[in-house]
């Protein structure tokens, strides 16, 4: 059986992307961590995976949620959503600009989100590839209306071009546990 060289780079891409995202320390996809001198207490969800319907994919996006108390005597606390990108180097960095770059489609109601961009947060982690963060402030109610909701359409735009993704049953069942572990499904 002869497979052409294109198809075999391609299953060796898909390989190398599954081999680095699954070769990671295996967390709770929500946990907490506390500031052993301020108590300042952080919720964290990740490994929200947002799964690209290409094979294999051009990049690799995860969607993901956090809660940030200022300190421990301080009972305010912040929420964000934050985009994770990774590429090969050839495909580059998406360059998330600051500004309205990501847009949630939610059961038909569009959902803009405005964050700092991703100008600090890139690096090379992995030989050969490219990481990006972005964060973008969200309120519990928009939290809740994502969790709940039936669809969710995601576009992260970029300078150097638009990613999109739709959300599947893991990651509705993400957002709901990440809500109702920081208090409020």
């Amino acid at each position: 059986m002869k497979m052409d060289i294109g198809r075999m780079k391609a299953y060796g891409i898909l390989f190398l992307l599954v081999l680095i995202t699954g070769c990671h320390t295996t967390v709770p996809d929500v946990a907490t961590n506390v500031d052993p001198i301020t108590g300042a207490r952080t919720d964290l969800l990740s490994g929200n995976e947002l799964v690209s319907p290409q094979v294999p994919p051009r990049e690799v996006v995860w969607l993901n949620a956090d809660r940030i108390h200022a300190d421990a005597w301080n009972r305010q606390t912040k929420l964000y959503l934050q985009v994770d990108y990774m590429a090969k180097a050839e495909t580059g960095p998406l360059e998330i600009p600051v500004g309205t770059t990501l847009i949630l489609n939610v059961d038909g109601r569009e959902m803009k989100f405005t964050g700092n961009g991703s100008f600090n947060k890139r690096t090379s982690k992995v030989k050969g590839f490219v990481n990006e963060t972005a964060l973008y402030e969200i309120s519990r109610m928009d939290l809740r209306t994502i969790a709940n909701a039936k669809s969710v359409k995601v576009q992260i735009k970029g300078n150097k071009g638009l990613v999109e993704r739709d959300f599947g049953p893991d990651n509705f069942k993400r957002f709901q546990e990440f809500l109702s572990r920081t208090g409020g499904a």
